[in-house]
């Protein structure tokens, strides 16, 4: 029985595909950005088992550089993505042995007008996914109408392949992720997206899909000559997808 454990333990760390969707503007770009930050920067200081990102290979730690100076150095956001981009990250966490490698993320970042029903590489890329971030622009959803409808096309593509990738991954977990949320400064502005994702959030619990919601603001802050992001809520939904993907493996 100790073999056998030991052998277990010895085994390397998975790599979950995560996908990354929402239409153009959304800001799925900012908000990894953002995540990045406030989940990379703080590793110095993480607490016991407190988890934060690493860049896993040279390719994506140049990619992030490429994003953080241009913000910085731009004083803006980056442009809308123009081609999908993938990074590679692992989820590392202090033990009492030392840093632990918890896993590995692969990010998928994609082009908004992949979000189609009918784009066979979306399907793809969704059914070889083991979790999902849907980002939603939060003062577009409240003010356009039909930037709902599309919202709600993508909504029911997901409830429609979901519960079918689901056979061989129970709980795929789908955190559906409030951008720009800092933008809708009125309660009323803020009540009327809650009344207005009703119908959403029953749809997906009709489902009966693993899915989580969360809001993110990722304000930029003047630092001296330059820019900073100042995210916002945004490691909540990586710690949940974590924390659900650990779930599947265990099971």
């Amino acid at each position: 029985m100790q073999r056998f454990a030991q052998f277990f333990s010895r085994q390397p760390p998975l790599t979950h595909n995560i996908l990354s969707i929402g239409f153009r503007g959304a800001g799925k770009t900012v908000f990894l950005a953002g995540s990045y930050t406030s989940l990379h920067f703080n590793r110095k200081k993480a607490r016991l088992h407190q988890e934060w990102l690493d860049c896993q290979d040279a390719e994506s730690h140049e990619k992030m550089n490429q994003l953080l100076n241009f913000i910085t150095q731009s004083r803006q956001y980056p442009p809308p993505t123009l081609k999908a981009t993938d990074f590679n990250f692992s989820v590392k966490t202090r033990t009492l042995c030392g840093v632990k490698t918890r896993c590995h993320l692969h990010w998928w970042d994609i082009p908004g007008e992949f979000c189609q029903p009918n784009n066979t590489d979306f399907q793809l890329l969704l059914f070889s996914s083991h979790a999902c971030c849907l980002l939603i622009d939060a003062p577009a959803f409240v003010n356009d109408r039909p930037y709902q409808q599309k919202v709600k096309s993508v909504l029911h593509q997901l409830a429609q392949f979901l519960p079918q990738s689901q056979a061989n991954r129970p709980n795929y977990p789908l955190a559906v992720i409030l951008t720009k949320f800092d933008l809708l400064q009125t309660e009323l502005s803020r009540g009327q997206l809650k009344q207005q994702l009703q119908p959403f959030v029953q749809d997906l619990r009709s489902h009966q899909i693993n899915s989580h919601g969360f809001t993110s603001a990722i304000p930029l802050i003047s630092f001296g000559a330059s820019v900073t992001l100042h995210p916002q809520g945004t490691g909540a939904p990586f710690r949940w997808l974590i924390s659900e993907l650990k779930k599947t493996e265990q099971s």
